[in-house]
């Protein structure tokens, strides 16, 4: 197989870093040596290195950073974090960000799947969606997602403790090549978790809140100990959910990071792992309004009819009827090998293995008639990846130069069984079966300058990158299985390479203001999808295979001083051969077909951070966005040429104001919040396109307040700060839906699309303690 034939050289490429790195690092530790002699007349001196070096190792964008960027980003931090219940997770926060919207199936807390979309293009689950693999997701720089699949890439569970994230760095768009990855199309995110310091502390944090949620997270930091500096974190969330139904529907999940790092002379050694596993349970969509045939006791039998309007708006049918389970349990190992070259110039070597299994179980008694086979479920794709990011810059008076590439290497592994025990198959016996091996090996080699004229008024970032994508389908087909085998396509491969120029200008005028312009053209390789997986009748000619190409003009400007921070641009997306699967019903495991489209984004994003006195904060953003297709037709020929693409909002905003209050224990801040979402076009999952129909816009109010206090400090040996908080959340009880589109439930040939829809989280109520030693 590729992965035997891959494996020597990627074991190759790490450990040509390492052995790049090996020799500097013992020079570095005998350099080490010399200095703590010297110096260790005086603590504080010996010390100061150590605090400064450890300090570069958070990553989290600052707002004068972005200030003299050459491309759009905007930074989340604990502010954005105020603005959601503390049981949220990823995709809650990434929402507070101008031009960001997700959707859900199960809204509960941080183990629920979303979709993330920025600008229009996104990442993750949603059956409406044309751009389900375009935004890259990393972890301290590491990336995620998987290369290829086309319905799990990543998943917002995989970051559901928030507290132990320090700061997001948001990209839109594709950026400069030193920030890119293999997904980054429409943007990247960079959650930045705690970092290793040089002075010990530690942090405890319960909440409890409506719907049996409970949270739990803790971070230590050993300090400076023998020359290593230890940052360890973790944490548990569960909740049951909100619908109204026979089952709970369950669901939590846990993650644990560890970051060890080693200062020396002329650079630094560190290690990180992270793990995350969760198990979220949830109901399929309900209709809207009321269709023939659809009960609360199943399709065809007797009884109340089922839809938010005869039902209950957040009534689910029992778990009996309709069921599933989605796991997701994924690690990262990784390393970091830094040294100062001399001369403005620095090394930096980055391996890292990611290990990632989903598991998607279901069962539809709800119409599991003999009409259709494929009543139940079991998924089981597993991948494994492994790469190494080597690079070399100097940053000086008149030049910040970025050279450097990455190799990604994966092999992924999807295991699919459909059955319907009514018709005597089974998991072991299935009606139908998939078991597909995909290997990608993909590269990105770049080079970038930004040049710093007039003073520095001015940055001029020309970049170049050579994209390299290999792929290769392998059809692992049981001899001996009398099913009927899912994928007819036998095997595919495809060899792209292709150039990604692009330039970025940022000029600083008058003091505290900026504009800045960004073009780039970037390349990306279609998912599986394309490639014929889970097709069972179209067979795919690998000569036919594109890669979607993306063309993006980014333009805005910026303003910045110590209280204000705002930020207003506009974007301008081309892409082309973007990849949508075509589903048909509500129950159709698989996609029946694809379209290959033309789109363009566009749009303005706008953000404002601030805080004329202590006491006072506000934050802003807003986003309004026309995207729509150039060129796109279904399998029957249907035009969607012109239409607006379904799933996102044509507007959106998000308001929050705190006001702290002194009181003779502490500080009060209440925090309130108005999160608004506009209009958005309805997708249509039997045509496979986007529709003229708009669901309505809605907006969120949320109401929290945190108390500081410093009272029991003398009280709890050890204790340095403690918070209370408490928060109602959506606090006018808005109904609204989390997710919808148009549908057939597949019980019946005759039936004619209707609206089906998982409804938005009603009021609720969270508490908790934070402790800070």
């Amino acid at each position: 197989m590729l992965y035997n034939s891959m494996k020597p050289l990627y074991f190759a490429m790490i450990t040509a870093g390492f052995i790049i790195s090996t020799p500097l690092l013992a020079i570095a530790d005998s350099n080490t040596s010399i200095n703590v002699g010297e110096v260790s007349g005086s603590a504080n001196v010996k010390q100061t290195p150590t605090q400064k070096k450890l300090k570069k190792l958070d990553t989290k964008y600052t707002n004068k950073h972005i200030f003299r960027e050459t491309q759009s980003a905007v930074v989340l931090g604990t502010q954005n974090k105020k603005m959601i219940s503390p049981n949220a997770g990823a995709a809650e926060l990434l929402a507070t960000a101008p031009g960001v919207h997700i959707m859900s199936e199960n809204p509960q807390n941080g183990s629920g799947r979303y979709n993330i979309s920025i600008n229009g293009m996104g990442v993750g689950w949603w059956s409406g969606n044309t751009y389900r693999n375009q935004i890259s997701v990393l972890f301290d720089g590491i990336p995620m997602n998987n290369q290829i699949t086309n319905d799990g890439q990543w998943n917002s569970s995989q970051i559901p403790i928030l507290a132990m994230i320090h700061g997001v760095n948001v990209i839109y768009g594709p950026g400069n090549p030193k920030d890119r990855w293999y997904d980054s199309l429409g943007g990247t995110i960079n959650f930045v978790p705690l970092q290793p310091s040089a002075k010990a502390n530690a942090k405890a944090n319960l909440s409890f809140g409506s719907y049996g949620s409970k949270t739990a997270s803790f971070s230590l930091n050993t300090g400076d100990f023998y020359g290593w500096s230890t940052v360890l974190a973790g944490g548990y969330t569960s909740a049951d959910s909100f619908y109204q139904s026979p089952g709970n529907w369950p669901q939590h999940s846990w993650s644990v990071y560890m970051k060890t790092a080693h200062p020396f002379s002329n650079g630094m050694l560190t290690f990180g792992f992270y793990y995350e596993k969760s198990d979220a349970t949830h109901s399929l969509t309900v209709p809207v309004t009321p269709i023939a045939g659809y009960t609360v006791n199943g399709y065809g039998k007797p009884g109340q009819l089922l839809s938010q309007q005869t039902s209950g708006y957040y009534y689910v049918p029992s778990s009996d009827l309709w069921y599933k389970d989605d796991i997701v349990d994924s690690y990262i190992l990784y390393s970091q090998q830094i040294f100062n070259l001399g001369g403005g110039w620095t090394l930096k070597n980055t391996p890292w293995y990611r290990h990632a299994y989903r598991l998607h179980q279901a069962y539809f008694n709800y119409g599991a008639t003999t009409f259709n086979p494929e009543a139940a479920e079991h998924y089981a794709p597993t991948n494994n990846s492994f790469g190494d990011r080597l690079g070399v810059s100097l940053h000086s008076h008149y030049n910040d130069i970025n050279i450097g590439g990455w190799l990604s290497y994966q092999q992924y592994n999807t295991n699919e069984e459909l059955w319907n025990p009514l018709l005597g198959t089974s998991q072991g016996s299935p009606y139908v079966y998939n078991n597909v091996e995909f290997n990608s090996l993909f590269s990105n080699f770049y080079a970038q300058d930004t040049i710093k004229l007039m003073d520095d008024h001015l940055r001029i970032t020309p970049g170049l990158a050579l994209a390299g994508f290999y792929t290769s389908m392998s059809d692992l087909i049981n001899p001996d299985s009398k099913s009927l085998y899912l994928t007819e396509t036998p095997g595919a491969k495809t060899n792209f390479t292709r150039f990604e120029p692009s330039l970025g200008i940022n000029y600083k005028f008058l003091k505290n203001f900026s504009v800045y312009a960004n073009y780039s053209e970037t390349y990306q390789n279609e998912t599986d999808l394309a490639y014929g997986a889970y097709l069972q009748k179209i067979e795919i000619n690998p000569s036919d295979i594109p890669v979607t190409k993306a063309v993006d003009y980014e333009v805005g400007i910026r303003f910045h001083n110590k209280s204000t921070n705002i930020g207003i641009n506009y974007y301008h997306d081309y892409l082309t051969n973007l990849l949508n699967g075509v589903s048909g019903s509500i129950t159709q495991f698989n996609a029946s077909g694809y379209n290959l489209g033309n789109a363009i984004y566009q749009g303005v994003n706008i953000y404002t951070k601030w805080r004329p006195i202590w006491q006072l904060y506000v934050y802003g953003s807003a986003n309004v966005q026309h995207s729509y297709y150039t060129e796109d037709y279904n399998n029957s020929g249907t035009s969607f040429n012109g239409m607006r693409l379904s799933g996102i909002p044509h507007y959106s905003f998000n308001v929050s104001i705190s006001y702290k209050f002194r009181t003779p224990y502490g500080v009060l801040e209440p925090v309130l919040t108005d999160q608004y979402s506009g209009g958005q076009s309805l997708y249509n999952n039997v045509t496979g396109g986007p529709t003229n129909q708009t669901i309505n816009a809605y907006n969120i109010v949320n109401l929290s307040a945190s108390y500081k206090t410093f009272a029991l400090n003398h009280i709890i040996p050890g204790v340095k700060e403690t918070d209370f908080n408490v928060g109602v959340y959506n606090l006018l009880n808005r109904k609204y839906e989390s997710d919808i589109y148009l549908a057939t439930g597949g019980y019946n040939p005759q039936e004619k699309p209707s609206l089906f829809a998982y409804a938005g989280a009603p009021l609720q109520v969270f508490g908790g303690v934070t402790v800070k030693f």
